[in-house]
């Protein structure tokens, strides 16, 4: 019991701690083969720009429970630390227990 408690306590941090970053970067301050949590249009995205510079821009709600992705360098993927989703620079799912790609994001 204790463990679950401290787990979904773990989730719920995350949740909110998603929900309320505020990131400063945008489109424009990635570099080439870098991904990072962006501002578009005043809402918060994820954004990779690839060694040919095209960008790929996603919601960054993980579409299983609705917390925030993260940018994995190491492995080029969106990762959610809640419970462990894993999605592609475009947003497609790699890993579950999500089912749904993340939404895309236009500028």
């Amino acid at each position: 019991m204790k463990t679950l408690i401290r787990e979904n306590t773990n989730v719920a941090g995350h949740l909110l701690k998603g929900k309320w970053e505020s990131p400063l970067k945008t489109v424009d301050d990635l570099q080439t083969d870098e991904g990072s949590v962006i501002r578009v249009n005043g809402k918060r995205a994820g954004a990779y720009k690839d060694k040919n510079q095209n960008v790929y821009m996603v919601d960054t709600t993980c579409r299983h429970m609705g917390c925030e992705v993260e940018w994995n360098s190491g492995d080029r993927t969106w990762d959610c630390p809640c419970h462990g989703s894993r999605y592609s620079v475009t947003g497609e799912v790699l890993e579950g227990p999500a089912k749904q790609p993340l939404n895309k994001v236009e500028e």
